[in-house]
């Protein structure tokens, strides 16, 4: 295991900011995970860095996750159990997945980062989210100094939340996921998806197919980060009360649909009705054909998109009443 002194993450985070780090290790296995975690600095994990805000420095030690397990096991009533370590590329499974004739995943195509981070934040798009497939979550537990598998119960799986980000986030390191997966019911029921295949026979509707709808529907919509810096939405869609959906109603039509015991509605749609697409602020900008998404023109610095993001929450709590809440990590010091 070699351990790297101010290192540079620059090149670990889709936004492309320089953020420097005290140590960096990459790790390929649980072994060298555990000797890893054997320090007395403080820790942050990361994946591929597609869902972070670097600030320019990183205190302690940087581990990045690069256990490429992969393995399928074909079980009863057509399912199978997908087992695969948390440094895979997440869409790189998709298509390993689809390419063995293996449904389920189709939802989740194309989007950026690494299986290790999808229970993280329990990852969805277009009608589908990652507890939904998954059979448990492979962790090294620091505080028993031990692998163990979690349940999807105990995962404590919600919106874009989990265990993992909420309550025992210094404890567990996630290493990897089992999925069960296989024959069952295409979800196209999500308005953009619906489009899409009401326009195709529903005989030659295959999960490859639904998977190229969502891919094609994502590059419309949303900036390739290996070309132009962004960590895909940069706000939740927030849960209402029914009395603050029907207080928003009032102001502005929108739909509300049944999540976690609210009415969830799209944050796009608020940050658009205030005018935000396409602002600029210091090198970050609002990106015109998606206002979920923040990117980097290029000269961007963290500060900048975080300055440019609580404007935009201010102003849509001045004008709705609503609380937007950041997506994705924001970490380290300025």
């Amino acid at each position: 295991m070699r351990v790297q002194t101010n290192a540079s993450l620059q090149s670990s985070n889709s936004f492309g900011f320089e953020s420097i780090v005290d140590e960096f290790v990459i790790v390929r296995d649980v072994d060298e995970l555990e000797k890893a975690l054997d320090t007395t600095e403080p820790i942050t994990v990361l994946g591929e860095g597609t869902n972070v805000v670097l600030k320019p420095r990183i205190e302690g030690r940087v581990i990045k996750l690069a256990i490429d397990e992969l393995s399928v096991l074909r079980i009863e009533n057509d399912d199978v159990l997908v087992t695969v370590g948390a440094g895979v590329n997440w869409h790189e499974l998709v298509r390993f997945s689809l390419g063995r004739g293996i449904s389920g995943l189709e939802n989740l195509a194309l989007i950026p980062g690494s299986v290790g981070a999808a229970p993280f934040q329990n990852i969805g798009a277009y009608g589908v989210e990652l507890d939904q497939v998954c059979e448990g979550v492979r962790v090294y537990d620091r505080d028993r100094k031990k692998v163990r598998t979690l349940s999807v119960g105990a995962c404590d799986f919600t919106y874009r939340n989990s265990v993992f980000k909420s309550t025992s986030r210094d404890r567990f390191v996630i290493c990897g996921l089992t999925l069960r997966l296989g024959d069952r019911e295409l979800a196209t029921h999500y308005r953009d998806v619906d489009t899409h295949v009401s326009t195709r026979s529903n005989a030659r509707l295959t999960a490859t197919a639904v998977a190229e709808i969502v891919i094609r529907i994502r590059r419309n919509k949303l900036p390739d980060p290996r070309k132009i810096g962004n960590v895909g939405s940069f706000f939740k869609n927030p849960i209402l009360s029914k009395a603050g959906f029907d207080d928003l109603s009032a102001k502005l039509r929108i739909e509300g649909h049944h999540e976690s015991g609210g009415l969830k509605i799209s944050a796009a749609r608020l940050i658009d009705e205030a005018g935000w697409k396409g602002v600029q602020h210091d090198g970050a900008e609002v990106w015109p054909r998606q206002p979920l998404v923040l990117v980097n023109r290029g000269s961007a610095t963290a500060r900048s998109v975080l300055e440019l993001a609580s404007r935009i929450a201010d102003d849509v709590h001045r004008r709705f009443a609503v609380e937007l809440e950041l997506e994705p990590e924001v970490l380290g010091i300025f």
